[in-house]
Formats: structure tokens, C-alpha cells, sequence
């Protein structure tokens, strides 16, 4: 059997959430897990930003205040030696939004509806060998290299005659690379990675949204109390994604950093969770000013 402490390291399991307004992965999210495993994770987030649910781009003036709920199933397996992991995500989210100018409309206006569905495929390069539960249970954690494929499909709800969307109405595809090393009772996590997005032909009504890649670095390093209980120190750096509407570029390069801190914890050998705070601390005008409460439970077998 796999012990209480071998679980609360590894049931977080690979990757995390939507594109649209900046989520980065959380601590230990790719370390290593026994294959053959069923990851079951709902997510509670609050977000406060100036940039709609469905994209990059901020909107000046807009203050928008989401609730942003996710279902996510994870499955583990062996593909050459190397652990590996298929995973599907479907958001949902409750959006109000205001204007301080009034730009596109007065008061206050809500939305809610289905998000973009993501599938996303995650393969070890090294340090996370395909182990059995068994085999898991004796293995010492190693410094690792993951590689991913996230791919967002335009599947939400979308009207192009609304300003604030739930869905994009875009592929967004994101490339990633997950390094991490122990160093005694903590972990060193660096990711990186690059949105690469689709067009939307039918943007604010039927003009065509283009945009640049939009790159991002982020840093975790954890410290583990416990065999039930780890916290968290987090960074994440975004640049890039200006954007093009109807062959005009908008001179909107985005440039910011977050900072923030995790607590990571384990109620039984099976059942956990995770609360998350992260805060925009610098960021370029024009850029997208985040801040996000995150509250996830897990699940495996």
C-alpha cells in the first residue's frame, strides 16, 4: 500500500486551469504519481481583475468580479517507462462586471455559463518513472522534467454581441515544461510556458481578434510541515500577447507579476485540498491586473 505521506506529495498530480485571466499551476502539481491512478479535483476560485473571464486582454475601466468553479478528472499511466497523464477540465463561471467610464454599458451587468472545455497530455522527460502504487511506496522523489500540451477548445458560451463572454470563441494551445528538485524537506519548481491563440472571427460583434503568444515563467518553492501539510511561496511572470483587431494593432503588450503563497494539506490517505491566494504586485499599463482566491479538493483511487 501507498502511505498517508506518499499521498499528501503526489495527489495534486499535474497541471491546473483556464488561460483567460492568468492562472498558474500550483505547487506541486507535477510531481510524480503511481500510474493506473483516478484524480477527481472541484476547485472553488474568486477572482477580482480587469480583464474578461474569456481573454488575455484587459478592458480599461472594467472592474469584473468572478466565481469561477472547475471540474477536473486526471487519469495517470505508463507510456516507455515514463509516467504520463491524460486530464480534462470544464469550467463554469458567475460574472458581474462594471464600468468606471461607462464605456460599453452603465451599472452593473452578469453573466453566467459553461467555460471553454481543456484537455491536457503530460509526459515525464525524467526523474518521474512509471511506477505502480507498490512501487511507488519505496521510491525516493528525484529531480524531474515534465513536458505538456494544454488545448483549449471553443466550447463556452459565447454571443458576439456581449462585451463580458463566459467561452472565447478561440483555440488557445499552451505548451509547458514543468522542472522541480527536492532539497530536503522542501521543493524547487520552476514552469514555463507559451499561449499560442487562435483567431476569433466574431469578436465585440463581427470583427476578427488577433493575438501574439504570450509567455510566462512562474516559481514555487514549498516547504513540508508535515507528512499532511505543505505551504508555499509563488511567483509567476507573464509577457507578451499584444493583440490585433480587424488588421489594427493595439500597442497592448501585456507585462506583469504575481506573487503569492499556498497551503497544501491531506484529510485522509484519499481525500485533500489546497487554499491559494495569488496578487498582482507590478504590472505594465494596460496589463492585466489579477487577484485570486483558489480552494480545491481532491480526490483519488
Amino acid at each position: 500500500m501507498v502511505s498517508r505521506s506518499q499521498l499528501s506529495a503526489f495527489t495534486a498530480a499535474t497541471l491546473a486551469l483556464m488561460p483567460g485571466i492568468g492562472f498558474a499551476d500550483n505547487a506541486r502539481d507535477w510531481q510524480n504519481t503511481p500510474t493506473d491512478m483516478n484524480m477527481v479535483f472541484g476547485y472553488y476560485n474568486r477572482v477580482d481583475t480587469n480583464t474578461p473571464i474569456d481573454t488575455t486582454l484587459p478592458i480599461n475601466g472594467l472592474s469584473l468580479d468572478a466565481d469561477l468553479y472547475l471540474f477536473r478528472y486526471a487519469r495517470s499511466f505508463g507510456i516507455d517507462g515514463r509516467n504520463s497523464a491524460i486530464q480534462f477540465i470544464q469550467p463554469y463561471a458567475d460574472v458581474s462586471a462594471s464600468f468606471d467610464n461607462a464605456q460599453f454599458f452603465s451599472g452593473t451587468k452578469r453573466n453566467g455559463g459553461m467555460g471553454d472545455t481543456q484537455i491536457v497530455f503530460a509526459h515525464n522527460i525524467f526523474g518521474g518513472p512509471a511506477l505502480t502504487a507498490e512501487e511507488f511506496a519505496s521510491w525516493k522523489p528525484e529531480t524531474f522534467l515534465t513536458g505538456a500540451l494544454w488545448v483549449t477548445m471553443p466550447t463556452g458560451d459565447y454571443d458576439k454581441d456581449r462585451i463580458i463572454n463566459i467561452g472565447s470563441n478561440r483555440w488557445v494551445f499552451k505548451p509547458e515544461l514543468g522542472f522541480g528538485t527536492p532539497i530536503g524537506p522542501t521543493w524547487l519548481e520552476i514552469n514555463t510556458y507559451v499561449s499560442l491563440f487562435g483567431d476569433n472571427k466574431d469578436y465585440h460583434g463581427d470583427s476578427k481578434l488577433e493575438q501574439k503568444p504570450l509567455y510566462a515563467i512562474e516559481g514555487h518553492y514549498s516547504y513540508t510541515i508535515n507528512r499532511a501539510l505543505w505551504v508555499s511561496l509563488d511567483a509567476t511572470y507573464n509577457r507578451g500577447g499584444e493583440s490585433k483587431i480587424d488588421g489594427d494593432w493595439q500597442d497592448n503588450k501585456q507585462e506583469n507579476g504575481l506573487l503569492g503563497a499556498s497551503l497544501g494539506f491531506m484529510l485522509s490517505p484519499q481525500f485533500g485540498g489546497l487554499i491559494a491566494y495569488n496578487d498582482t504586485v507590478s504590472e505594465r499599463t494596460g496589463s492585466p491586473d489579477v487577484n485570486t482566491w483558489t480552494f480545491r479538493l481532491q480526490y483519488v483511487w
